[in-house]
This record gives C-alpha cells, structure tokens and sequence, in this order.
C-alpha cells in the first residue's frame, strides 16, 4: 500500500504538481495525424490538465494552442483556420502555429500592438502518423522525440488506435504490467482455437500455470519485467514486459514471426486518460486480415463509436469527443451475464472492456493506503516506486530523468521466451529485447 502522500504525489498530474511537471519533460503522442486536416476543425484535447487546440495549417504545418484568444478570451474552436492561421471569429485577430498575431484588424492600420501579443502554444512534431506534444518548460529546445520502435517503423508496419478513459492514468497502466490477470478475466472457458495453435504455445504455458512468479528489475528507462510460468520440466516460460517513463508499456507477443503491442497511457487530467494503443512489426507491413482484425476488436464490437447508441451527444464538445467508447461504467460496460455462465469468465465484451471495466469501477482514483497487495504485485510495487521517485528528483534536486534527453533508451521491446531452468532470465532474454533494424524474433 502507498501512503496518501504518495499516492496523491502519484496521481495528481496537474500544472505545479511534481508528477505533472515530470510528465511534462517528455513529449506526448496526443493526435493521430489524420485527425487534423489543413485549414479543417481544430482538434480538441485535454493533456495533464490543460485544455488545447491542435491545428493544421494551409501548408501541413501541426500547431498545439491556448484554446482562448488572449484579446478577450473567446474560444478558438470557432476561428477561422485559412491561410497559415486561426483568426478568431470574434474579432478577427490571427494567429499562426507559433502563435505570432499576424494580424489585427480592428485596430487601426498604424498600430503595432500586433507585435505585443502572442498566443501560448507549444512545440508540436509530427511522425509516422502521429503528433507529438512537449509541454515542458524548454520550448526553444526540446528534447528529441522518443525512439520508441512502434512510432520509428514505416506507417505500414503499426496500427494506432486510442480511447478515452475515465480514471487516472495509474491504475490503468497497472494494468498493463500485471501479467497474473489475463490469466483470469481475459479467460474462456473452452477456446481450442487459441491452445491447439502451435505458435502460441506460450497461450497453453500460461494458462497451465495461473500464478506467475515475477521478478522485477530497475533500470535507466523504468522498469523491466519478468513473469515466469512453467514450461517443460527442464525449462521455464518468460513474458518480459516493458514499463518506459513516464508513461509507456509494450506487452509480450506471442507466435512466429510476432506482432508487438502496447499502450502510452497518457493523462488527460486526474480522473481521464487517452489510452493511446499501438500494434506493429518491426519487418513487415501489418497485413490486411491483421489490420481487420485490429478494427474489428478495437474500434468495432468493443464500441470505439459513441455515435452507435446516442452517447454522442453527452460526449459531442469534449476533448477527443470521438474516441469515448460506449462501454462504460455508466452502462455497466454491457456486461452479458450469460455469456459469462456458458463460455467467458468475465461477461465483458472484449480485451479492453474487460481490463477497463475492472479499472473504472476502482474509482475515479484509487485508495491505495487501503490495498492488500501479494507477490503477484511486485511488478506494480516497482513501477510506482520508479515513478514517484523520477517526480521527486525532479521537484526536490531539479534532476531529469536519463529518457528525458537519450531518445535511444527507448529504443527496446518486450518479450516472451523459453528458456533452461538453470539460464537466468536478463541475460537470456537480452538479444530479444534488442530493436536491431530489420530484425525479427519467434515468441512462443
């Protein structure tokens, strides 16, 4: 359990706060590029507590803004975006991405005052389909973006998709880095599909053995995970997952010829997140079946389109309004009770409803002074520890964290792995999570 200290210093990612401001040391996937179109809608989001507006200029240019004229402070959501800028429609001011006021035109032709004033807006960078937002205090020298591999190989190669959660960003991540639970609420109770396919022998491993033994070590980017199952009788199964700061997971594959995939788990404010979802390989292009079948789960029947049953309206001028999913905790995530008697452990209608099911219905925030946490939490003991103490030597001693600034820590993958009982886990899963350009592996 964490003190409420802790706990508040762990969650409470507002402007001022020592984990906000470590957050805003790093640059934040935000936007999927093709939600911004030039001299199109601004795109709305919320990061870290912070309303933006994120636009394309005429020119393709990305630019992240106040979404409030600093005249009077009307909203820049209705400005006009045309000809390298927002003008807003109030009184005509414009600006451009880098929030210089371009013009004034109901001031009088003379005046200069335009050169005084100045839109808050903050460095924006676009790659493979993705646009990045850094926050932080350096804007005319920001760090380079992260290397992480989801985001460095040909836009072909990953699919990017998000959703917006409602509860901090802590406990979803959690989530992620807890291994033990899939075994249970992302569980069938008859799927011969999945265990009679060869190539993903791990599938057969870890539902043998339903109570990995994790072990856990600290490193220059976060945290490097091991959940060890049993394999053979002279060999044990590994599923390494990766926690990076301040934000990023990259969970274990599985087959020949795997596909990676994660999250970056980013703060909306204390009690909303985005929950940024990637699926890539590194040496090929997804193919067509596995992009269908990435649509089909993610943004299909586990509700990624609020507009299906009239949720739109109570989402419609929210920050990132289309990416609230029907399955809620509202509706109780549409939970099917017979499904869960006759064939699924849970009820809940997918991977991600079911892990944001259990998530929501902790509250908007958990009370972890009052957990009972077992072995099996080591992993989550860890990561918050790493993370509270990357807030507090920032805020205590100004002292960033290595990532901030050494774009290639990053530049890793997780992994899963059989290995000899005698062979210790870093070392032996060492060259697979290795992101060598072009190289591939086969998981188990």
């Amino acid at each position: 359990m964490l003190s409420t200290a802790d706990n508040e210093l762990l969650t409470q990612v507002g402007p001022g706060t020592p984990m906000g401001e470590l957050m805003r040391r790093y640059w934040i996937p935000a936007v999927l590029s093709h939600e911004v179109v030039a001299d199109g809608v601004p795109h709305r989001t919320r990061l870290l507590g912070e309303d933006l507006l994120v636009v394309r200029v005429t020119s393709g240019r990305v630019g992240t803004m106040h979404p409030l004229c600093p005249h009077r402070g009307a909203g820049l959501f209705f400005a006009r975006n045309e000809e390298e800028g927002i003008r807003c429609a109030y009184h005509g001011w414009k600006f451009d991405v880098d929030g210089a006021c371009l013009d004034m035109p109901s001031e009088p032709p003379e005046s200069n005052f335009h050169t005084k004033v100045k839109l808050k807006t903050y460095r924006t960078e676009e790659r493979r389909g993705l646009i990045w937002i850094y926050l932080g205090p350096d804007q005319d020298a920001p760090p380079p973006l992260p290397a992480l591999e989801w985001n460095m190989v040909p836009e072909e190669h990953c699919y990017i998709t998000k959703r917006v959660v409602q509860n901090n960003y802590v406990q979803a991540m959690e989530g992620e880095i807890d291994s033990s639970h899939s075994s249970f609420l992302h569980s069938s109770f008859k799927d011969p599909h999945r265990l009679e396919t060869k190539q993903e022998q791990g599938m057969v491993y870890k539902m043998r053995d339903r109570h990995p033994r994790f072990e856990v070590v600290d490193t220059d980017y976060g945290v490097l995970i091991g959940a060890r199952r049993n394999a053979e009788a002279d060999s044990y199964y590994w599923r390494v997952t990766q926690f990076l700061l301040p934000f990023h997971t990259i969970i274990p594959p599985y087959g020949a010829d795997p596909n990676f995939s994660g999250h970056a788990w980013i703060p909306m404010d204390d009690t909303h997140l985005i929950a940024m979802c990637f699926t890539y390989n590194p040496v090929r292009p997804l193919t067509e079946q596995e992009i269908e079948f990435l649509k089909h789960n993610r943004d299909g029947q586990q509700g990624l389109h609020p507009t299906i049953d009239g949720f739109l309206a109570y989402i419609a001028n929210r920050p990132e309004g289309d990416w609230w999913p029907k399955n809620h905790i509202d509706v109780d995530f549409k939970v099917d009770w017979d499904l869960q008697r006759a064939a699924q452990y849970s009820g809940l209608p997918g991977i991600w409803v079911q892990d944001s099911g259990m998530q929501e219905t902790m509250g908007s925030i958990v009370d972890r002074t009052s957990e009972h946490l077992g072995i099996s939490d080591n992993a989550i003991i860890r990561t918050r520890r790493s993370l509270i103490r990357a807030a507090r030597t920032l805020d205590e001693h100004g002292i960033e964290p290595a990532t901030v600034r050494d774009a290639s820590l990053f530049n890793i993958r997780s992994a899963a792995v059989v290995l000899p009982r005698v062979e210790g886990w870093v070392e032996g899963t060492e060259k697979f999570r290795e992101c060598p350009a072009g190289v591939n592996f086969a998981a188990v």
